[in-house]
């Protein structure tokens, strides 16, 4: 340490340190009123204290990408719902399990995380997923200034090319209307099955998600009106007879939905069963036989079991409950409502599903006009 005095009086302490990447000696200062030995031991301290801190801010280049995830995920997940700390956990776990996290960040690269991204064995929508969470992680990284450059921002996740498999795969994501009621006529043969029934078929007449469906209390009956306020979604994590309603993902998700006469004699075949079975003992609308909402890995099963009992005529289709949303933008696109009114409907999230339904659908329907006027002129 050296002092120096000033013109104004006051006297200047130094102290040279070597920066441990550069290998340059560099120096700090502090300023004190006196050189008295009481004065120079403050001085020490304070050199002390900022050479140390720029030391720490070099060392945090240290840090290994395990570390960075679990710090990065610590903060994160309190942000979330929790159906998402579900879903992004996942991802997370296969890093952890599949990649070397005990590699330092100063010490990667774009090339490192784009070869993990191109090995993956997932889809295209999946492996965009893989991006966010590590692209969020390092944005947190520079944030708290431990790398200087963020590596994911230049990882692309490559979009395979259309093939015909993939127009002619499109019409497996939706049911036909006569499809639809195939099923509903299984679900309405059997007391046992009603619930599921109404679920379904609420669902194809209005588009919601299972999520949201199965979260709508008679509070979000808006009864003068033929409609219901979607505004959150079921959450249930910690299990169906503990389940809560939370907000949905997106702004896009709240909106009001109106309902057609069927789908509002289904909404009051639900209240006076809730008034009559449970004693109004519970506010969702959608529940199964000991009053908590219909369970959606339930709902799933039930659907395969309805399909299996078509026989012969079984829908050579993956059918879950989200098919009956994207047959809820078939059937308006063969009723020739505007795309964006569509997705207003649906909550605008499926914007490129609901396109492909859509164009595939209207496509269709010219098709079949030139193929009836054909006939016609015959």
């Amino acid at each position: 340490m050296w002092i120096e005095e000033l013109p104004n009086g006051k006297y200047k302490y130094f102290e040279r340190y070597k920066d441990p990447y550069t290998e340059k000696y560099r120096r700090v200062s502090v300023t004190l009123n006196s050189k008295s030995n009481q004065a120079k031991k403050q001085a020490m301290m304070e050199l002390q204290d900022k050479i140390n801190n720029r030391m720490e801010k070099k060392d945090q280049k240290k840090v290994s990408l395990e570390n960075l995830l679990n710090s990065w995920w610590q903060q994160h997940q309190l942000s979330i719902r929790k159906t998402s700390v579900k879903a992004y956990g996942k991802i997370l776990k296969y890093i952890f399990s599949n990649m070397n996290v005990d590699v330092l960040i100063r010490n990667t690269d774009t090339k490192f995380f784009q070869d993990f991204i191109n090995d993956l064995p997932h889809s295209w929508e999946y492996k965009k997923k893989f991006k966010s969470v590590l692209n969020m992680s390092f944005t947190y990284a520079q944030d708290m200034g431990m790398i200087d450059e963020n590596p994911i921002n230049r990882v692309k996740v490559v979009k395979p090319p259309l093939t015909k498999e993939n127009f002619e795969n499109i019409e497996s994501k939706y049911l036909e209307e006569r499809e639809v009621y195939q099923l509903l006529s299984y679900y309405y043969s059997t007391f046992q099955s009603v619930h599921h029934g109404r679920l379904a078929e609420f669902m194809y007449l209005t588009g919601l998600r299972a999520g949201e469906a199965i979260s709508l209390t008679i509070n979000d009956y808006v009864k003068n009106e033929h409609a219901i306020l979607v505004n959150g979604t079921l959450d249930y994590s910690n299990g169906y007879k503990n389940a809560t309603k939370e907000l949905p993902k997106t702004l896009a998700s709240f909106r009001k939905v109106e309902l057609s006469n069927r789908a509002v004699e289904i909404i009051e075949e639900l209240i006076l069963e809730r008034e009559i079975k449970f004693k109004e003992q519970t506010n969702y609308l959608f529940v199964g036989k000991t009053g908590n909402p219909i369970q959606v890995n339930s709902f799933n099963a039930s659907l395969k079991k309805a399909n299996e009992s078509l026989g012969k005529n079984k829908i050579n289709k993956t059918i879950s409950s989200h098919i009956f949303r994207h047959s809820h933008i078939s059937l308006l696109a063969e009723l020739n409502v505007p795309v964006k009114a569509i997705m207003e409907r649906v909550g605008h999230v499926d914007t490129e599903t609901t396109l492909k339904i859509y164009t595939h659908v209207t496509k269709k329907a010219k098709t079949n006009l030139v193929e009836a006027l054909n006939k016609y002129g015959k």
